[in-house]
């Protein structure tokens, strides 16, 4: 929005005394618009939003013109502005040049230092989405964690999507499939690094070189097929160094971590070897009537609370997973499904224990926790060593890697993967997957928690939604869409062939342990004349409106910052960049 020429305020004196005010001065209309700000600020206060409308004008002396703060060179090349880093210290843009025989885009990605006073100064630029062939405009979202500045990470999808949270979960496609490209890319250093100092004098003086924490990039891609993933980054990068990626079969958990050789400070962030035997839950007591549905599939009890008091955010995290079960319950009539302990944690008694069990030994048996068979997770840390390295694809082969990475420095140098961490070398990126399988969790809760499995004859097709996210207890709850043929009613005779239903599961992901838990189990609703795309829609508008219920307003600091291209693809003006905690504009 372009500034106001006019202040618009007009001198006045104060009132004196006489006339029909009865004493009090000043402008009546003004009194009311003062009232009204007021009032809308209070409602912004309470509900974490604030209204576009509520200022019109920007004051000039907080709005400074691109043009007069960048080259005109840079304009002509085509760099399309995208707006403020979180810190407000960077500005962001971009370009998607054509490649030599011009088939194909070129993404790279810009850092302007911000300064109001001066003009922007380019402080980095990197090609995203290494050596892959983009043949159409991306659709680019550019997104930093809560809490972690060190990186971002950026997302571009061949396909455009339309604004806000409830559109954007009821996009629907007829394509087959789309491509998703990611990149993890370093950010700058804030202040004087000695490591980049040191790497730049082994490279005799060269800026542009950096260390391992401020010089990496990461660089994957994967395909999403029909009725496409929806994006939301809110939930996605809600903890800190994880990336929650949903690859249409599976939900992939990224962290990435740079450490330096011998720290002994570097956890596990996924995995982490926590896992504890469970107990079933106690359902004689009052809170033993919300607790989730254990899939016996799962290996898994219900998860025990800390002994201290949960913060707010693990308190609504809880509370959210106590109504989702009870909705479900309340449907069913009220009827408590009594979860039982899993068959992979039952206490076996070792053969060596026998024969002292029979002399009234003191010694008492105790489960060996068995870790169960769909848990999958791989680490590797990558290192720069001199040169242009590549490892060769055989010796790096793991069936259980979901997702390839390039990993390289900011001049596109390989970096060398390893299985464990180095013990001589400087700082190393640490890289891991955990991997939850959609179609392995459909068919165990399925088996397991559904009142209608001896209906059940198969699926045909399915959609998940991330529901909420609790970066303190690492649980992930997600929505299962499915679409299923199922036979009207159990033990129905041979004549009788499945009809469509839709239903949906809702499960819980623990990111310590990757132990799901089932969370409730809905009902089946025939499909009665109803398209698939009509089917996800309602779907996913049921999504929006659950995640709308439990809406808890993004702190003022610990928020994901994401800002995207999208009105320029749609060809609308974009009028101002806005950095709205520090009051600043950048008109265009």
């Amino acid at each position: 929005m372009a500034p106001s020429s006019k202040t618009g305020r007009k001198s006045q004196a104060g009132g004196s005394g006489g006339g029909g005010g009865g004493g009090q001065g000043g402008n009546p209309a003004r009194t009311q618009r003062r009232g009204h700000v007021i009032k809308q600020l209070e409602q912004a206060r309470l509900n974490g939003q604030l209204s576009s409308r509520l200022f019109r004008k920007l004051p000039p002396r907080v709005c400074v013109s691109l043009r007069s703060i960048v080259d005109e060179d840079y304009l002509s090349a085509g760099h399309i502005f995208l707006g403020f880093s979180k810190c407000g210290r960077y500005v962001f843009s971009y370009t998607n040049s054509s490649g030599d025989d011009d088939f194909f885009y070129i993404y790279h990605l810009y850092w302007w230092e911000f300064n109001i006073h001066s003009k922007l100064k380019l402080v980095r630029q990197v090609r995203l989405f290494q050596e892959e062939e983009i043949y159409s405009d991306l659709y680019l979202t550019v997104c930093e964690w809560p809490s972690d500045a060190n990186k971002i990470i950026v997302f571009g999808s061949n396909t455009q999507s339309t604004s806000g949270l409830l559109m954007n979960m009821m996009m629907t496609n007829e394509e087959n499939q789309r491509d998703i490209y990611v990149s993890t890319v370093a950010t700058p250093p804030g202040d004087l690094c000695l490591s980049c100092q040191d790497a730049r004098l082994a490279h005799f003086g060269d800026p542009s070189v950096h260390c391992l924490k401020h010089g990496f990039m990461l660089h994957t891609k994967y395909q999403v097929v029909y009725p496409f993933p929806t994006f939301q980054p809110a939930f996605q990068l809600k903890k800190d160094q994880v990336a929650l990626l949903n690859t249409s079969y599976s939900l992939v958990a990224c962290a990435f971590t740079v450490c330096s050789a011998g720290d002994d400070s570097f956890h596990q962030i996924l995995y982490d070897g926590s896992t504890q035997t469970p107990s079933p839950p106690d359902l004689s007591g009052s809170f033993s009537q919300a607790e989730p549905l254990v899939s016996r599939g799962s290996c898994s009890g219900v998860s025990s609370l800390s002994p201290l008091e949960p913060s707010a955010a693990v308190a609504k995290a809880e509370e959210f997973e106590v109504d989702i079960s009870w909705g479900a319950r309340e449907a069913e009539g009220g009827i408590v499904q009594e979860a039982q302990q899993p068959p992979c944690l039952e206490v076996q008694k070792p053969p060596c224990l026998e024969e002292s069990e029979s002399q009234d030994s003191p010694i008492e048996t105790v489960p060996p926790v068995v870790e169960p068979d769909y848990i999958n997770y791989t680490k590797l840390h990558y290192v720069l060593e001199p040169g242009n390295w590549a490892e060769p694809e055989d010796e790096m082969e793991d069936d259980k890697i979901s997702l390839p990475f390039v990993v390289t420095d900011l001049q596109g140098r390989n970096l060398r993967p390893m299985r464990d961490p180095p013990i001589c070398q400087g700082q190393y990126l640490t890289v891991e997957q955990l991997i939850l399988d959609f179609e392995y969790v459909i068919n165990e809760v399925i088996r397991n928690d559904a009142s209608w499995s001896q209906q059940f004859d198969s699926f045909s097709d399915y959609d998940i939604v991330i529901l909420q996210v609790c970066p303190e207890t690492n649980k992930v709850l997600i929505n299962i869409g499915l679409l299923l043929l199922a036979f009207p009613s159990p033990g129905g005779e041979a004549q009788h062939r499945p009809k469509p239903y839709h239903t949906s599961l809702k499960v819980s992901w623990d990111l310590n342990t990757s132990i799901f838990v089932t969370v409730s189990v809905d009902d089946l609703t025939e499909v009665q004349g109803q398209t698939s795309s009509s089917i996800w829609s309602s779907y996913r508008k049921n999504c929006a409106d659950l995640m709308m219920k439990w809406l808890v307003p993004e702190s003022d600091k610990h928020y994901v910052n994401r800002i995207t291209n999208e009105a320029q693809l749609k060809g609308n003006t974009v009028k101002a960049l806005a950095d709205k905690e520090r009051y600043t504009w950048i008109v265009l």
